[in-house]
């Protein structure tokens, strides 16, 4: 789920849903053990993506809690550093940086992750946003250089507005990016529209556009952080009054409600 003005929230949704389908291009079950234990949990976790694209999550939440109660019990007792890496660049940095070295690791299925990730997302869905951070913050312990994983959080803390809160987790997941090279683009821009945001939300206009290009510097004419420049250049023109619906497009949708 990842931040776009509340005035394109439908079809947001619906990239949110595309991006939570998304395996980043990686095989699940990679490291080659219990396959046949991945490949069940894996057709589970897409009976439960199936349940959110239809608009239930409380029926994904259902699906997706056994595979997460199973990954729980098998790692309990596991005493050395967890993580879900997904590229070679969380390889080499969960191998080398983690404290007693590389044997003091253990690199375990992405399935894991992806069961905890949409368990998050229905919670989300759900508006059970206290528990949605739980998740998420559990799954960022075990994947803490997986930008998605990150913006998620972000989006949550937004969601709270817990505003600085969301623009730190932001950044990071903005720094995260490069270690999953393929997504690295993206999920900046999706950082920096955050970032811009929860800025706009503290009135602080000039740096919330200052992040917004810093998404067109590396996606142009990227639609959402143009609208949101253009709102900004509004406020500064006294167009319309700050926080009375916080951007152009969410006074639109709230008009229509």
């Amino acid at each position: 789920m990842i931040l776009v003005p509340v005035g394109e929230r439908v079809d947001d949704e619906t990239r949110r849903v595309a991006d939570c389908r998304d395996a980043d291009g990686v095989t699940h079950g990679r490291r080659g053990a219990g396959k046949d234990r991945d490949s069940a949990a894996e057709a589970t976790i897409s009976q439960a993506f199936s349940a959110i694209q239809a608009g239930d999550p409380a029926r994904a939440l259902a699906t997706v809690e056994p595979v997460v109660a199973s990954f729980d019990k098998e790692f309990s007792g596991e005493k050395r550093h967890i993580f879900c890496s997904q590229t070679a660049e969380q390889d080499g940095y969960y191998l080398t940086t983690a404290d007693g070295g590389a044997d003091n690791v253990r690199l375990v299925t992405v399935a894991w992750c992806e069961a905890l990730y949409v368990k998050a997302f229905a919670l989300v869905d759900l508006e059970r946003l206290d528990d949605a951070q739980s998740a998420l913050e559990r799954l960022v312990a075990f994947a803490p250089k997986h930008a998605r994983y990150l913006n998620e959080l972000a989006y949550v803390l937004l969601k709270k507005k817990e505003w600085q809160h969301s623009i730190d987790t932001y950044r990071n997941a903005e720094a995260a990016a490069t270690f999953t090279p393929q997504r690295r683009d993206y999920e900046r821009c999706v950082s920096f529209r955050g970032i811009g945001y929860d800025l706009v939300e503290l009135g602080r206009l000039d740096d919330a556009e200052a992040a917004y290009r810093k998404c067109l510097a590396i996606i142009p004419d990227e639609p959402k952080s143009l609208g949101e420049i253009e709102y900004i250049k509004a406020q500064e023109d006294d167009l319309t009054p700050l926080n009375q619906c916080g951007s152009a497009w969410r006074c639109r949708w709230r008009s229509t409600k």
